[in-house]
């Protein structure tokens, strides 16, 4: 099958959560502006750049503008033929700006709470919070450009992609589809009681299901940088992200761009506020912050570096606080910076009442959820610039401070399979509370990582180091170099000598050619050749724009290699993405390959590729095909001649086997009933038993650890308290108090933490094995007695490995989440990362530390760090911490454990009550035999569609990804 025949049949296809068309359906497409080429001259991208200031104040608004790139270098003679009507040239753009787009219209939980971070977060999916919904109108999507508009492009190669899978996902679908028609034609299902409402409940449910399988990509780096354009051209739409040289604040707020579900409509919005502790906690690190300037603390400070850091620090607290209390006059740097006594908590106390009408006049007011259905693009992107924009009245009190999480659920076509896109605030601009927030989101929440930075310093960018030390061990980095476009010709050829002899022929080329056509365009010569010549010009400038990228490109990547052969470089060019995508220019394809923007898009949508498809197979293999036995088994209840005699044998063996089920899987001492139990019992012998004995000497080695700093000198000292424990200088080099204090936490329970993830692992395999014997031993019992009904107990013997396959699945994947919580619960346990458990319990002497300036300050902050140490229970804090998380995991497994087994024994017993109708009654089946006949045909059909997806599902799971 061609490329266009593939493209064409997945446009007809049946959507399922799972299934991906052409990525591009849907574009916001602004006027295209001129592209700058020339050699020697540099082309000026439309960057997320920003001047110092606008790092470090938020501006009361923004207008997007696009700036005219500058020309070739060609004389404005050349840029201004002029063409009949109904002679359009479609040239590039660096002659012609290109034509307007009008477009068609249309209409896990994350916690980051702190100072000890949980791992249960409320999901806004459940509608809690406030909520407004705003219907939609066609001048509201005006900025939603068509199908046509934007050039059509395969997915990638991967098993969920196949053509194959979805055309007959879409099937079994459709099949689904139609038996819960024909069964909502029956009286019987308005009756609660009934089999049939029974059965219709769940074929309702497999024809709804969605794949709750998703993947997180986080996309983080400095102001700057490109990353929210990026997200924008990833997305397919201009201007959602916004960047910082808009002036959006956004850049402070973690940001998600999520897939619609029927909870979540087209352009729909959700915000998670700060709680009060949380925002308490945000005003003493601005406060902070900002004070530092301007106390004796800076004037300890000898490093120059350092020193500007201290200054940049105090500037965006002010430019925040600003934001957060623009109505208050009272806001001034001498209120700040008031160094009386007790100021501190003075000021701290103001800020926290001058915070209480904030959170009535903020969408949702005083709850901490949030949820808008705005309905079109433009409202969408209105309502989160109110979230993430001061707003322009100066009376008015910004949002955004108060912002912990935001997610936008739009249609795009990249995130249909699972994927969300984060756009992650970078490090280096934040305070250290959203530093926490921010590293514990990187930890818990992304799948991979992806440092975005600009390729003009990616070689030099100390953050890709600094964010890569954040990330867990294993976790997937990624490097995303920006503006591939900006290169200069004349000086790559001086840097690069090999290449010098080809960089100045490819410009002797595109010299002749705008000589050529500039001769063509003086003279009285036909169209045809002035045509001619233009197209000469466009392929000589393409030849030498390919050549310079590509080269740079990979001089870059091979330098970048430092960082890990294991970690993928992509370079990209969002300004050559930009201007291309509407395909009304030459050689829009090859620049748009340029770009490498379609090539992150396709890595981008393998991210959870694998686990779509493992789910879908499941689906396609197990759960589908007993949904569809069930139905098969109600229309056989009562279809064999069973005699007096054998129907009392049957009830008798059918009762058995149910309760066998029983007391494999329910009962108390049973290996379900009995896992929680056990598990709490292994928590508490391998992990608190061995903490609660071993507190007092954690903190003694603590203090032990403690005691080596004590002989630094004082600046060395104070600046390892300023960057809260994780510093680095000239002389005592580089280190983590908060991890250095654990080292005999880390020695006691590393191995212990490990069995009891070992016991899990072999807990898993247990229950699957009862779970295998338990249908084991009944499936013999049925085969026994097959003969007593036997059209009914070969449907119900065909249904059972089925049935096993989905309780199995879930256990699997259920205890591999647990596995996965209490490893990142280790990770905060035994380090000292900024999120970590630790890092929360020393802010508190850290901030003491940082508040106290004057004589004798360096004795009494040593004195501070050592009296936390010794006289505070830091460490049962620490072990509390770790035991109200782990338990909390524990109860979420339990009760989601517990509801797939009341869910398929509740399936299974209905199966077994339809072998055969009670004694004196009429089946169901009977009494509706045209219903009954119709499912039944309806059933043959789909199995046999079924049959077809599976050797689908076999061959592809055979075959490896060709990407």
């Amino acid at each position: 099958m061609s490329p266009k025949q593939q493209l064409d049949q997945s446009a007809q296809l049946f959507t399922f959560r799972a299934t991906v068309p052409s990525i591009e359906t849907e574009d916001h497409d602004p006027d295209h502006d001129s592209l700058s080429s020339d050699a020697g001259q540099r082309t000026p991208p439309e960057s997320d750049s920003e001047t110092p200031d606008e790092r470090n104040y938020a501006p009361n608004g923004s207008v997007v503008s696009f700036e005219t790139a500058s020309n070739l270098g060609i004389s404005d003679t050349l840029r201004a033929l002029s063409l009949s009507s109904g002679q359009s040239l479609s040239i590039n753009a660096d002659f012609f700006d290109a034509t307007s787009e009008r477009p068609d219209n249309s209409g896990r939980h994350t916690s980051v709470r702190d100072p000890l971070p949980g791992h249960n977060q409320p999901d806004l999916d459940e509608d809690q919070g406030d909520q407004i919904s705003t219907g939609s109108s066609a001048e509201d999507d005006s900025n939603i450009s068509s199908l046509d508009d934007v050039p059509q492009e395969l997915p990638p190669s991967a098993p969920i992609f196949d053509s194959d899978l979805q055309g007959i996902l879409g099937d079994v679908k459709e099949h689904l589809s139609s038996i819960i028609s024909d069964m909502g034609q029956c009286p019987l299902i308005t009756d609660q009681g009934s089999d049939l409402s029974k059965q219709y409940e769940q074929v309702r449910m497999a024809s709804q299901l969605d794949c709750p399988e998703t993947r997180t990509v986080g996309f983080i780096g400095d102001s700057g940088v490109g990353k929210s354009r990026l997200i924008n051209s990833l997305l397919n739409l201009d201007g959602l992200a916004r960047s910082s040289a808009e002036g959006s604040a956004c850049t402070s707020v973690v940001t998600e761009f999520r897939d619609i579900d029927p909870h979540h409509p087209s352009w729909t919005i959700e915000v998670l506020y700060m709680d009060s502790e949380e925002v308490k906690e945000l005003l003493e690190e601005l406060l902070q912050s900002f004070r530092m300037f301007y106390t004796d603390t800076f004037r300890e400070v000898t490093n120059m570096k350092e020193q500007e850091l201290i200054r940049e620090r105090s500037t965006r607290a002010w430019a925040t606080l600003h934001s957060m209390f623009r109505g208050q006059p009272d806001l001034t740097h001498e209120f700040l910076a008031d160094q009386t006594d007790a100021a501190d908590s003075r000021i701290l106390e103001r800020l926290q009442k001058w915070t209480q009408p904030s959170s009535r006049q903020r969408p949702g007011g005083p709850a901490l959820q949030h949820k808008a259905v705005l309905g079109s693009f433009n409202r969408c992107q209105s309502h989160l610039d109110r979230l993430t924009m001061d707003p322009q009245d100066e009376g008015e009190t910004a949002i955004w401070p108060f912002i912990k999480l935001i997610r936008v659920y739009l249609p795009s076509p990249i995130l249909r399979t699972g994927l969300v896109l984060a756009d992650l605030p970078g490090f280096r601009d934040l305070n250290f509370a959203r530093v926490r927030a921010t590293d514990r989101y990187l930890k818990h929440s992304c799948n991979e990582v992806f440092v975005v930075t600009t390729i003009s310093r990616c070689i030099t960018d100390q953050s890709i180091d600094e964010i890569k030390s954040r990330c867990n061990k294993g976790q997937p980095i990624r490097i995303v170099c920006t503006r591939s476009e900006d290169v200069i010709a004349n000086e790559m050829a001086r840097q690069y000598s090999d290449l010098a002899p080809e960089i100045n022929r490819l410009q002797r080329g595109v010299r002749h050619a705008q000589s050529r056509l500039t001769e063509a365009l003086t003279t009285t010569v036909f169209y045809a050749q002035q045509l001619q010549h233009n197209k000469a010009l466009m392929l000589s400038l393409l030849r030498r724009d390919q050549f310079l990228i590509r080269n740079r490109n990979q001089r870059v990547e091979a330098c970048l290699r430092k960082h890990g052969e294991e970690i993928r470089i992509f370079c990209i060019s969002n300004e050559l993405y930009s201007r291309h995508r509407g395909g009304n220019m030459t050689h829009d394809d090859d620049y748009l390959q340029l770009s490498c923007i379609r090539e992150l898009r396709h890595y981008c949508q393998l991210v959870p590729a694998e686990a779509q498809f493992r789910f879908i197979a499941a689906f396609l293999e197990h759960r589908a095909p007993a949904v569809l036995r069930s139905v098969k088994q109600w229309t056989l209840t009562g279809c064999d001649n069973v005699t007096a005699e054998r129907a009392k044998t049957l009830r008798q063996v059918l009762l058995d086997i149910k309760r066998a089920f029983c007391e494999a899987l329910i009962p108390q001492n049973a290996g379900f009933r009995a896992f929680p139990k056990r598990l709490k019992e292994r928590f508490e012998d391998e992990i608190l038993d061995v903490a609660y004995k071993r507190a007092s000497e954690w903190r003694k080695s603590a203090l032990q650890t403690s005691m080596a700093w004590q002989s630094w000198h004082h600046s060395t000292y104070a600046a390892f308290c300023r960057n809260y424990g994780t510093h680095s200088t000239r002389n005592a080099g580089s280190h983590c108090w908060n991890t250095e204090l654990l080292e005999g936490t880390k020695a006691d329970l590393e191995e212990s933490w490990s069995s009891l993830e070992d016991w899990i692992l072999t807990q898993k395999r247990l229950l699957n094995d009862a779970v295998r014997a338990a249908f084991q031993k009944n499936l013999e019992c049925l085969e026994d007695n097959i003969m007593l009904a036997p059209i009914a107990l070969k449907n119900l013997i065909d249904n059972m490995d089925d049935r096993e396959a989905c309780i199995t699945n879930s256990v699997e994947q259920l205890l591999n989440s647990l596995m996965k919580a209490l490893s990142l619960v280790k990770g905060d346990a035994l380090h000292g990362h900024a999120s970590s458990y630790m890092a929360g319990l020393m802010r508190p002497v850290y901030n003491k530390c940082n508040n106290d300036t004057g004589q004798g300050v360096d004795a009494r902050r040593k004195c501070y760090m050592r009296d936390h140490l010794t006289n505070t229970t830091i460490f049962l804090h620490l072990i509390e911490a770790i035991n109200t998380d782990c338990r909390s995991l524990f109860r979420e497994t339990f009760s989601e454990l517990k509801q797939v087994i009341h869910q398929e024994m509740e399936n299974i017993y209905s199966d077994l009550h339809n072998v055969m109708a009670e004694e004196g009654e009429i089946t169901e089946a009977t009494r509706f035999p045209v219903v009954a006949s119709r499912l039944r045909d309806k059933v043959d059909v789909a199995e046999s569609t079924l049959q077809q997806a599976c050797e689908i599902v076999g061959r592809l799971r055979n075959t490896p990804s060709l990407s």
